[in-house]
């Protein structure tokens, strides 16, 4: 019995139950829905509404329960049975094919499914799903054949035409995605999905243009979509929009108020939009809803990360402070007065963290290192030795160790501490620490020699092949640099940190500025969000002549590692040699300050002295004007 009589059946019985007739009142006679019932003659007359059996059916139910449990071994299996009296019934092949599919053996979905065909040319469901099964194979072009079959069986149906638009996508046709999402939208007018999956796969793909228009036009069709409302945000905001970005995240808050990373986001794009005021609005009441330190921490340096280092700090303590005793919020303020350079406090904040804590033997080893940088050499040493005591192999203590003893005075001492460890097993990072030691002692010619036989015992070894380039670099040896960075590159040609030095050497040299462009980008795409690599790639364009481009790129470094003296410094020079006097002036002056601060972060030795007289030339120029 097919199911549409076996439910007439089952209604006429209930009608006649004694006294059903009696019980219900009088009616009248509702209008006759002619298009409902149109399609409900539609669905009996098809193939997917008639089994041949009370058995086929009961099969096919069983199968639908393992399918929605998950086992879809089990759902096969009941499926074959449905089909053993009901065989080329195409409802039942395409629901074999569906789990088949699910379990991985696309062969014999796409069997199943080709027979499904065969039996019902006009079954939507099978076309469109052996066009999404061919399009998992690769096999686009016969894809494309039965989803425009799928299409054409059921133009108001959106399945087929999102597959179709990601098989455009997988093979390198956006355009034609586009066009197979407006053809959606003509059919079904008011539909927002297509413009809204193709939409975010389009952002992700970094096609900002197309995604922000689908997505867009997805927004219109479903105000209250949160996801779009957020991409799009993100999309304003990476092209330097970040009113609209904070206007379009106000949109989403009026439908999730109590969304935690559209109010991060709208936090972060009212800092970008230069309101301080709504952006604390928003980050109270994130953390008006969220307890956790790591809240507490992504607002914090995302204050940081705009250049509003107090407003970084409040938040901190006002979360340890309500917290009591959470070691992570205390070393995350360790890690924002490292930051600011403040070391002081900084290792006051550190002291807090408990023996117990899992971050606690980081959280020493930063404290020490910002003892020993506010001139606290005892206590700083002490803390090490302790460090090193429990994990003598632990090369970063050993490092850090042996630069708190060069700091106090005790060159000497560190130099041994180094060559100790070396002694217990070849390193590249103990090799780089007794290199910069010994060229911080006037003894660069000694330190290459160190690393010219370590690299002969190890001529294959990347990290030494960087730590000797970087070496050459410091002795002013730039083509010796640029060969044991070409030689990193042999060995490993994905190796970020070397693809933008020797990008960097070649555009402090002025020449071969296409070649170090491409090595900056390819870094990029390694590590995207890299300070270091943008500010390589500000200054390829900057020796190019090209001001404009530097600067974006610049700004860019500088928002990632805000406070850096080198990259303020050519952020400086960029604004400079782009006519902004006034932000060049500030961007110079702000490296001072982190210099006088921290005086071993000048890059290079002199930086300081240079970043004067460049100070003192711009005024002089403005002067004379």
């Amino acid at each position: 019995m097919s199911p549409s009589r076996l439910l007439a059946v089952v209604l006429l019985a209930a009608l006649w139950e004694p006294g059903a007739l009696a019980a219900a009142p009088p009616a009248r006679r509702p209008r006759v829905d002619r298009e409902a019932m149109r399609e409900a003659m539609d669905a009996a007359a098809s193939d997917e509404g008639a089994f041949s059996s009370s058995a086929s059916y009961s099969q096919y139910l069983r199968a639908r329960l393992l399918h929605h449990a998950g086992d879809h071994r089990g759902a096969v299996d009941a499926l074959r049975l449905a089909l053993a009296t009901d065989d080329g019934h195409p409802l039942l092949l395409t629901r074999l094919a569906e789990e088949y599919a699910r379990l991985g053996d696309l062969d014999k979905a796409e069997q199943e499914l080709r027979r499904a065909v065969e039996r019902s040319s006009a079954y939507y469901p099978a076309h469109a799903m052996l066009g999404r099964v061919l399009l998992e194979s690769g096999r686009f072009t016969r894809a494309r054949l039965h989803l425009r079959r799928a299409i054409a069986l059921k133009p108001r149906e959106p399945e087929a035409y999102l597959v179709l638009a990601q098989l455009y996508m997988e093979s390198g046709a956006p355009a034609e995605a586009v066009k197979v999402v407006e053809s959606l939208a003509r059919a079904l007018p008011g539909e927002a999905s297509g413009y809204r999956r193709l939409g975010l796969a389009l952002a992700e793909r970094g096609d900002t243009h197309r995604a922000e228009r689908l997505l867009t036009e997805a927004a219109s069709r479903d105000p209250g979509d949160v996801e779009v409302l957020g991409t799009l945000a993100k999309l304003y905001e990476e092209t330097g929009r970040p009113g609209r970005a904070e206007e379009t995240l106000a949109r989403a808050l009026e439908r999730e108020p109590d969304s935690q990373e559209v109010l991060m986001s709208a936090g972060r794009s009212a800092l970008k939009a230069g309101s301080v005021v709504r952006a604390r609005a928003y980050f109270d009441r994130l953390l008006s809803l969220s307890g956790e330190p790591e809240t507490a921490v992504r607002v914090a340096f995302s204050y940081l990360a705009e250049r509003e280092p107090a407003a970084a700090v409040e938040v901190l303590e006002s979360a340890r402070a309500a917290s009591g005793d959470e070691p992570r919020l205390a070393y995350y303020a360790g890690l924002v007065h490292e930051r600011l350079r403040r070391f002081a406090d900084a290792a006051q904040a550190f002291e807090a963290v408990p023996e117990s804590s899992d971050v606690f033997a980081d959280a020493r080893v930063r404290r020490a290192r910002c003892l020993s940088l506010a001139g606290q050499h005892p206590r700083a040493l002490a803390l090490l030795r302790a460090a090193l005591q429990e994990a003598p192999s632990d090369l970063e203590v050993r490092a850090q160790y042996a630069r708190a003893l060069e700091r106090s005075g005790a060159a000497a001492r560190a130099e041994s501490v180094l060559k100790e460890g070396l002694a217990q097993g070849p390193s590249a990072a103990l090799y780089d620490a007794l290199a910069g030691t010994l060229q911080r002692q006037n003894r660069g010619a000694e330190a290459l020699a160190l690393l010219r036989e370590a690299v002969t015992r190890a001529p294959k070894d990347q990290a030494l092949l960087y730590v000797q380039g970087a070496a050459f670099e410091r002795q002013g040896d730039l083509a010796g640099a640029q060969a044991r960075m070409r030689a990193v590159l042999e060995v490993e040609p994905d190796h970020a940190a070397a693809l933008n030095f020797l990008g960097y050497l070649l555009a402090q040299t002025g020449r071969d500025l296409d070649e170090a462009e491409r090595l900056v980008l390819r870094a990029l795409e390694l590590r995207p969000d890299n300070g270091a690599f943008l500010d390589s790639l500000g200054w390829v364009y900057f020796r190019r002549g090209d001001y404009p481009r530097a600067v974006e790129a610049l700004e860019r470094a500088s928002s990632l590692a805000p406070d850096e003296p080198v990259i303020l410094e050519h952020l400086g020079d960029a604004y400079q040699r782009a006519a902004r006097s006034a932000d060049a002036a500030g961007a110079w002056r702000r490296a001072l300050e982190v210099l006088s601060l921290d005086p071993e972060s000048a890059e290079p030795p002199g930086q300081r002295e240079a970043l004067e007289r460049k100070l003192k030339a711009l005024s002089m120029g403005a002067a004379g004007r």
